[in-house]
């Protein structure tokens, strides 16, 4: 089985950047070969066109990123496994357009990855609802202090069995 672990994240915004910010302390820990670690912070038409590279190559992507959502608390960190739900060519649209202008958002990502097939059937995203998003090139303090715990989560994630395919 292989795996990618994806960091997205905007640069220099704080815990906006959790996703790539916390690659390096991933890249600590001793991963099996077939584990990616890439930090895929880019446009998502870039990294649309990077999965297409390796069309197939993994069984399970996990995403970990960051993004303020209405209701959420601080320092929360949300897990779920991504639900393919049909999509709206328009809204794929604006994601599109959005991510020519240089937006980083794992949601625009998410859409335009599952619009144009490039995922594999098994998608975790890990979203951190940010503490402090103000410039900065660290997370805020509070994130940093839960590097390791949310490093476990990652590694619990991206080990469990793959899920038989229906």
């Amino acid at each position: 089985m292989k795996v990618l672990i994806a960091g997205v994240g905007h640069p220099n915004l704080k815990d906006l950047s959790f996703g790539q910010v916390l690659l390096p302390h991933l890249k600590q820990q001793d991963w099996a070969k077939d584990f990616d670690l890439e930090n895929l912070s880019f446009g998502a038409i870039a990294v649309l066109q990077w999965f297409e590279d390796f069309p197939g190559k993994y069984d399970r992507v996990i995403f970990v990123s960051a993004a303020e959502r209405a209701g959420r608390e601080a320092g929360t960190l949300d897990v779920s496994n991504w639900d393919f739900a049909p999509l709206d060519e328009a809204v794929v649209q604006e994601c599109v357009a959005e991510s020519v202008t240089g937006i980083i958002s794992l949601d625009n990502l998410m859409m335009i990855l599952q619009y144009f097939k490039a995922l594999p059937e098994e998608v975790v995203v890990l979203d951190l609802e940010p503490v402090d998003s103000n410039i900065g090139f660290e997370c805020s303090p509070e994130i940093t202090a839960r590097f390791d715990e949310f490093s476990e989560i990652v590694k619990e994630k991206a080990t469990a069995r793959l899920e038989p395919k229906n």
